[in-house]
């Protein structure tokens, strides 16, 4: 017998049973202290550069841990941010070469953002932030579509820029129409990036339209026209728009405007849109509900709409991260009652399931477990 490698055998058999003792979350803390990328299974990423993309918007590259599984062209990640001590969690559109280690999203302040201000204004080369799992199903799909036609809105560019990127870079012949919205010429986004996409590929068509309000010092588009989006636009840039995917991001106006289009030209089988956020749909209850939290035993008679408010209502400060459904850090076991998803219109009668507190409404009484 070999008495050396029985040796070993044994001391790596009690170092897993150790392991497996200690929990997960105590060996990131400690070992963190030492190493801040480490993490068992937390996707830990440094901030390799930041880049001014305009007055109030950067690109922020990471060089992630290797926890980190990749995306797709149009996916998002979820940003964790520590500010005052407090975890926040945003979500972000991916903006680099799937093929790349180098992650990179664009943060344009908001106002009020708790979170796209803080970044912009206290981020630092070498900060380590964390990141979830990409997620969204603002892609092609299995194949890019031979003819395409991209709306984006301020910020609501960074999918359309990664779907751009991605389609001419899998089919170099794609042909691609891009209409760029934003306030002023100063406001483009990856406007420089844009550019010299189309440099590089003609059959990617960009026109850049601004509101013509003031400019302020920074990079320029000098090649802009003014407008809003119209059906105008659609016949002069894509007048073969009936043959093309129509992939739309930015904020609710521009949104609704390309939405109502194709609903009346017979296009929205075709349209594939990014919200900003969830769209919500109408409180659906009929006057108060009431609503138990078994682990604390309060209890709220409330017309909140979802049940996450209907707690802070309460005085409770249960965990949550991007109040929009998508992370689930609020997720919670419903003992009993019925609710409904904001989002999908769902309704969940069944006891003991688990939901998303942050979109889900009370239908009837309910008690959960908060």
């Amino acid at each position: 017998m070999n008495m050396s490698a029985t040796s070993t055998q044994s001391t790596s058999s009690t170092a897993s049973k150790a392991m497996g003792l200690l929990d997960e979350h105590w060996i990131d803390f400690a070992v963190s202290h030492v190493r801040p990328l480490f993490s068992l299974t937390r996707t830990k990423a440094r901030v390799t550069a930041i880049h001014a993309e305009t007055d109030d918007a950067i690109r922020i590259e990471l060089a992630p841990n290797r926890n980190w599984k990749g995306h797709r062209p149009g996916q998002f990640v979820l940003l964790k941010v520590a500010i005052g001590g407090v975890i926040h969690e945003r979500c972000y559109s991916l903006i680099h070469d799937p093929a790349s280690r180098i992650v990179s999203i664009a943060v344009k302040r908001q106002p009020h953002g708790l979170v796209s201000n803080w970044l912009n204004e206290n981020l630092r080369v070498g900060d380590v932030l964390e990141l979830g799992m990409a997620a969204g199903e603002f892609t092609f799909g299995d194949a890019v579509p031979e003819k395409i036609f991209l709306v984006a809105g301020g910020s609501g560019v960074t999918p359309i820029y990664s779907l751009a990127e991605a389609a001419l870079r899998e089919r170099p012949d794609a042909d691609v129409v891009l209409a760029y919205y934003a306030r002023s010429a100063t406001d483009f986004i990856l406007a420089e990036k844009l550019e010299a996409l189309a440099a590089k590929h003609p059959s990617l068509k960009i026109t850049f339209f601004e509101d013509g309000l003031p400019t302020t010092p920074g990079y320029a588009v000098t090649n802009t026209r003014p407008g809003r989006f119209c059906a105008e636009h659609v016949a002069e840039l894509a007048s073969d728009i009936d043959a093309r995917e129509i992939f739309v991001c930015g904020p609710p106006g521009l949104m609704n405007a390309v939405s109502k289009f194709c609903e009346a030209n017979g296009h929205a089988a075709r349209l594939h849109l990014e919200n900003f956020g969830p769209a919500f749909t109408a409180r659906s209850a009929e006057g108060p509900t009431e609503v138990a939290f078994t682990r604390t035993g309060l209890t709220t008679i409330t017309e909140a709409p979802t049940l996450l408010e209907a707690a802070e209502q309460a005085g409770l400060k249960p965990a949550f991260g991007c109040r929009m459904g998508i992370c689930h850090t609020c997720t919670c076991t419903k003992v009993s009652g019925v609710v409904r998803d904001r989002v999908t219109g769902a309704i969940d009668d069944a006891p003991g399931s688990r939901i998303r507190i942050c979109v889900s409404e009370p239908v009837s009484d309910v008690r959960i477990e908060l």
